[in-house]
């Protein structure tokens, strides 16, 4: 049992009483440990809002869910391989990635088993220097601070890709950091940081904190680069964060994204995850309401954009039950 399993029975059993939990629920799935990122970043407080969801239905289908913050979405995976996590949030490229053993995850080799339950929402990259720097492009970044990101994490993996397409050396800058959302967030805050490079869902308390209390901006990338990087990661796709979301930025900041996705694993029960889709679909304006992110989910857009890896079973039987068309993948039953 991992060191998280174990820590995740002591608290179970020290509040089994009030939950109604018993020592067999990990046994028969009745236990979901909820993977996120950072308590500073967009995935904790949605896993937050899923398992709330989950958890307002208790009494009838006996499943409690467990938010807990990660490293991030290559650690969510991960953690899903070896046992430790049981649903996690993660981008829609590293699933694939992960599936078929591609990228970060080539050494580990192919994770057949991973599945999905849903698409979430967009996931846009951003960039962001000190609104007083002469950097307006990413050809100016050149010979500043910059953070990539911890590893494991959604932003560095994106952070290697953009240094690949630009060609960039780590000795170009004056210093490279490698620290996680809350303290990247410290660094740029107390002038220690000239660049940081983000992936999470908008609006994000976290840039609320950069742009408008830690004179940050964002920049946006050329159509150059955008292609650069689409050609790169086909899974990568052209979009923006909107003009006016942010003090610091009148217009439209052209940048790449991908989708948050919900996934899981072929060895959780069917039963289970069927309750974790019903918790997410059943009355999506409640869904909508657990974080601005969510705001624009839809139904049809949740089971057929950013979907690269099959559905799991438990998901299939809750959308055949409920008449719900969703992207065929091989796999899918």
């Amino acid at each position: 049992m991992s060191v998280l399993r174990v820590l995740l029975a002591f608290v179970l059993s020290v509040f089994s009483l009030s939950l109604g939990f018993n020592s067999a629920a990990f046994a028969d799935g009745k236990f979901v440990a909820l993977g996120t990122s950072s308590t500073r970043g967009v995935y904790y407080p949605v896993g937050q809002g899923i398992c709330s969801l989950i958890n307002k239905n208790r009494d009838d289908h006996l499943i409690r869910c467990l938010t807990y913050p990660t490293g991030g979405s290559i650690y969510n995976i991960q953690a899903l391989r070896s046992g430790e996590l049981d649903v996690a949030i993660t981008r829609a490229d590293l699933a694939f990635m992960a599936a078929n053993g591609q990228g970060v995850f080539k050494a580990a080799g192919p994770m057949p088993g991973l599945r999905i339950i849903a698409s979430l929402y967009d996931n846009p990259v951003g960039i962001v220097v000190r609104a007083d720097s002469d950097i307006q492009t990413l050809d100016d970044v050149l010979g500043s601070r910059i953070n990539i990101g911890n590893l494991g994490s959604g932003k560095r993996d994106f952070s290697d890709l953009l240094f690949k397409v630009m060609d960039w050396r780590k000795d170009d800058f004056e210093s490279v950091g490698e620290l996680s959302t809350s303290k990247m967030g410290k660094a740029f805050c107390a002038d220690e940081v000239d660049v940081l490079i983000q992936a999470m869902g908008i609006p994000a308390k976290f840039y609320d904190n950069m742009i408008n209390n830690c004179g940050g901006r964002f920049i946006a990338m050329s159509d150059e680069v955008v292609a650069k990087l689409k050609e790169a990661a086909p899974f990568l796709e052209a979009t923006v964060i909107p003009g006016g979301m942010y003090a610091s930025n009148d217009v439209d900041v052209q940048t790449i994204g991908t989708k948050a996705v919900l996934v899981t694993v072929d060895r959780v029960k069917s039963n289970t995850v069927a309750e974790v889709a019903a918790a997410l679909f059943a009355d999506i304006t409640a869904f909508q309401d657990k974080h601005v992110a969510l705001k624009s989910a839809a139904v049809n857009s949740m089971v057929n954009e950013g979907i690269y890896v099959p559905f799991h079973q438990g998901a299939v039987q809750y959308f055949t039950k409920n008449a719900i068309e969703y992207r065929q993948m091989d796999g899918n039953k």
